[in-house]
């Protein structure tokens, strides 16, 4: 493990697990902001039941953003927490920024502004998700302890044959 992670993880899930967390305890702002895209996501073909219940949508996404946050920060699993927040960041980077929806140009460069943290934040918890810690893939290994048993065999053969006079 190197001298970042424990700073860099809990710092990467601290937004996750805040906003999950606030998501759960008071759902309404959050689902506001979803009932606000439902006639977008109408129009784009969404299926109504990701939109039909935006408490309960708002509720269920919250807690499973704070509990894979606190996966992520404790080191508890930490890849599979980062790819399960990547995916919940997308359409929440998407809710809480709707560059599309914007009044104004100074709301516009709010919106945009958010869409690119949210991108960044996307960007690291991918990251976070393919990091093995400086150790090579399962595959990897397992092909390299194929080739070692190989050359272990030939170096065995080739032994025999040398002393076998």
């Amino acid at each position: 493990m190197s001298l970042v992670s424990p700073f860099a993880r809990p710092a990467l899930a601290a937004p996750f697990v805040v906003d999950g967390v606030d998501a759960v305890l008071h759902p309404d702002k959050h689902a506001e902001k979803l009932q606000r895209l439902e006639p977008s996501l109408r129009k784009a073909g969404v299926p109504a039941a990701l939109y039909a219940n935006p408490k309960l949508i708002t509720r269920v996404s919250g807690a499973v953003s704070a509990v894979a946050g606190l996966m992520l920060a404790t080191g508890r699993s930490p890849r599979a927490a980062a790819l399960t927040l990547a995916a919940i960041n997308v359409p929440l980077t998407v809710v809480h920024n709707p560059v599309w929806a914007a009044s104004n140009g100074q709301q516009r460069r709010e919106y945009l502004s958010g869409l690119l943290r949210g991108v960044g934040l996307g960007g690291g918890l991918l990251f976070a998700a393919t990091y093995r810690g400086g150790k090579p893939s399962w595959a990897w290994r397992l092909g390299n302890a194929r080739e070692q048993r190989s050359e272990l065999r030939e170096a065995k053969a080739s032994l025999k044959e040398r002393y076998k006079d």
